[in-house]
């Protein structure tokens, strides 16, 4: 007989054996925006800054804290994460070996399987972790949040079966509560764990009736009341940010579709678990089922039988309705009425797959016993389960590490996808990031059309745009943005959601710039539109009032301008907070609408309390402390401070190498700036040939980069020649 404990081991060794190969795994899809190039990833404290900050998906607080614990432990290398990944999947396999195995024990089971528990729960809890199913929630960094909702509701259920073999102790009753917590703090789906335990405790209880089990129940009424109010928890997450949920937004579908729909899915879910062949990383061109047809009747009648046996033997209190039961629910969140997003993810049964494995391993032992009793004798009844239970795990593994590998390349995965479905539009977009980081630019249009071919609302265009703004190539983000724009509006009415945001990126690579008057009409345009479509206090109205507060300026009407611009900051600071990016660039619009009115002490005022309330309360991008110094350092040269903008930039230059990196082009731009600072500090000392030899480098590497025309270029060529003609002066 095999122990526990080397139960235990062997499920632990043999999980990490599957998931070996999955430390070579790259960030693909949400791990990019939501991980890698999430600003509030980079810092823990203040934690919550991390834990309610994603790019467009809806945060999941416990899992984002252990990004950002990852990425301050790892950098952006993607093996530290999967290292965590894979410690939150071991300790799911273990809760699940422990939770079965106090299963097969309980008074209602222990008859039948009580000698061969161990066993059991050892082969039931190691299928479960190393089937191919699961490399989406452990390779896939981001659906650690799958896999985190799916081990803390595992603890949970693992801890209250403990308790009621050992009489209802409190700490593990306390412990159950807090693991529940914890799985509504991970995931939405976590909300049905307070009813699966409810209904194990009615399936599984050694009371004989109802109402021996209801005043059982009551005895512990206080443990099911603290299993309601960590509902609330999930309640909070949910309100927060109502916004980002598509669940909860008018781009939603039916109800009635989505439910049509789910019955095949459910069954192609169940023939994965037999059959682990053809995964797929996403699929959103999943076909749509509108209406019943005699083609769905099969899978909707599946669905429908399996349904009503598991509600017959609740009712009747059979134990195997648990394996009914927990599937059923486990996947109620996301495969009944609720119209997610995308019609199926193979993440969704992470924790559904536990029931379907067990009924499949227990219909095996029984066909065992049955085939015992028929060929009695023989070594064949202990080697050959044991041996077809290797050859399933062998199996299991190396299909699992063949799917793993997948994830070591982001044109491997994605390529993958493609093959199952030609026209998926998240592929599609996610192959033209990587065409243009590979510098293919005509590529990555090209696959960027195909993606707008097929979803016309996709930010494909603003993602490949953003890319760029982050280097500061904005004549490429605008470029990308135009093109964007325009295959939008021939498929979206103006004032769609889409095309309003596509509009206001644009304008904002425009006024990067210097195109202000182009930026100011664009939004000029739309901004009623994204008042009544997008909201006051959505992003992208915000970044479009700060436009237009600067195209004020640049038209001379000042105090319309500073109006505008402290509306725009008083507005953000209430709608996301003093150190959210969008109130961070407010306050740099309010500083330059000042500085533009000749109010330079009020905008190096407005800049400097910004710059306090960062470094007091922390920022949730890293480069915000970067971007206020800089502005900063501007505003003291406007106003003749030279000594001061020069210590700043000095400062300013080494921090942003630290922060980005040798070699990025915003530390190329900080030398650039330290430099110009330099000279203009040398001019006001009268150092006119030091200056003019520092304006003269500066203008090499800005017509070389920049070009000879740009606006820059010809700024510091002017600032040359006027040195060079006073040190003329001088010699003469």
């Amino acid at each position: 007989m095999i122990s526990v404990r080397q139960a235990r081991i062997f499920v632990a060794v043999v999980t990490c054996i599957a998931f070996l190969n999955s430390f070579g795994g790259q960030f693909v899809f949400d791990d990019i925006f939501e991980i890698a190039m999430n600003p509030a990833m980079e810092q823990l404290f203040p934690p919550w800054e991390a834990m309610f900050t994603g790019g467009r998906a809806p945060t999941r607080p416990l899992p984002y804290l252990t990004f950002a614990i990852d990425i301050n432990l790892w950098g952006a290398r993607p093996y530290g994460f999967h290292l965590t990944s894979l410690l939150v999947h071991v300790v799911a396999a273990l809760s699940l070996f422990e939770f079965t195995r106090l299963t097969l024990l309980s008074p209602r089971l222990r008859d039948r399987y009580g000698d061969r528990a161990v066993t059991l729960a050892m082969i039931i809890a190691t299928l479960w972790a190393i089937h191919p199913l699961q490399t989406q929630s452990v390779t896939y960094i981001y659906q650690r949040i799958e896999s985190m909702c799916g081990m803390f509701c595992l603890v949970s259920l693992a801890a209250f079966a403990r308790a009621a073999a050992a009489d209802w102790p409190r700490a593990w009753l306390a412990g159950s509560v807090a693991a529940c917590a914890a799985a509504m703090a991970s995931k939405e789906s976590a909300v049905v764990l307070p009813v699966m335990i409810l209904l194990y405790d009615w399936l599984f209880s050694p009371e004989q009736t109802a109402t021996a089990w209801g005043a059982d129940v009551w005895r512990r009424r206080r443990y099911y009341a603290a299993l309601a109010l960590s509902w609330g928890i999930l309640a909070a997450v949910l309100f927060s940010q109502t916004g980002k949920y598509q669940e909860f937004g008018a781009a939603k579908r039916s109800a009635w579709t989505y439910a049509l729909t789910q019955p095949g899915v459910i069954l192609y879910y169940l023939r994965l678990t037999v059959w682990p062949v053809g995964q797929c990383l996403d699929y959103s061109g999943w076909p749509e089922v509108k209406a019943i047809s005699f083609d769905q009747l099969p899978a909707s009648c599946a669905v429908l039988a399996l349904v009503i046996v598991t509600a017959i033997g609740v009712v009747r209190r059979r134990p195997e309705a648990w394996l009914g039961g927990m599937f059923l629910l486990a996947l109620a969140p996301t495969s009944s009425v609720m119209p997610v997003e995308a019609f199926a993810n193979e993440h969704r049964m992470y924790l559904a797959l536990a029931p379907v494995i067990a009924t499949l391993v227990l219909a095996g032992c029984q066909a065992m016993e049955w085939l015992a009793r028929r060929l009695p004798g023989g070594r064949w009844q202990t080697r050959g389960p044991a041996a077809v239970v290797g050859l399933i795990m062998l199996a299991l593994i190396t299909l699992t590490q063949m799917r793993t590998m997948k994830y070591a390349s982001m044109v491997a995965i994605w390529t993958n996808v493609l093959e199952n479905d030609p026209g998926n539009y998240r592929a599609l977009s996610s192959m033209a990031g990587v065409m243009d980081r590979a510098g293919d630019e005509e590529a990555a249009v090209q696959l960027a059309d195909k993606a707008l071919d097929r979803k016309p609302i996709c930010h494909v265009f603003c993602d490949l745009a953003a890319a760029h703004l982050g280097k500061g190539d904005y004549a490429v983000a605008e470029r990308l943005c135009r093109h964007g724009l325009q295959r939008q509006l021939a498929a979206l009415p103006p004032d769609n959601r889409a095309v309003l945001e596509t509009t206001v990126d644009l304008a904002v690579a425009l006024r990067l710039q210097g195109k202000i008057v182009e930026a100011d009409e664009l939004c000029a345009g739309s901004i009623a539109a994204m008042r009544r479509v997008l909201g006051d206090d959505h992003n992208a109205t915000l970044s479009a009032e700060q436009i237009l507060a600067e195209g004020l300026s640049h038209r001379g009407d000042h105090a319309a301008a500073e109006q505008t611009a402290r509306q725009a900051l008083d507005l953000a600071r209430r709608a996301k907070g003093p150190t959210d990016a969008i109130s961070i660039n407010a306050a740099v619009a309010l500083g330059r609408v000042l500085a533009s009115a000749g109010k330079i002490e009020a905008a190096q005022s407005v800049i400097r309390a910004a710059l306090a309330e960062v470094v007091r309360l922390g920022s949730k991008r890293g480069s915000d402390e970067l971007l206020l110094n800089d502005i900063l350092a501007e505003f003291l040269e406007t106003g003749g401070r030279d000594d001061e903008a020069v210590a700043i930039r000095r400062q300013l230059t080494e921090k942003t190498e630290r922060f980005y990196g040798t070699g990025h082009p915003l530390v190329a731009s900080a030398h650039n700036k330290l430099a110009l600072s330099l000279a203009a500090l040398a001019t006001a000392r009268g150092s006119h040939a030091l200056a003019a030899e520092i304006y003269s480098r500066v203008f090499e590497t800005y017509t070389t980069g920049l070009g000879p025309d740009h606006a820059e270029t010809l700024a510091v060529e002017a600032k040359l020649q006027s040195v060079r003609a006073r040190a003329g002066e001088l010699v003469k």
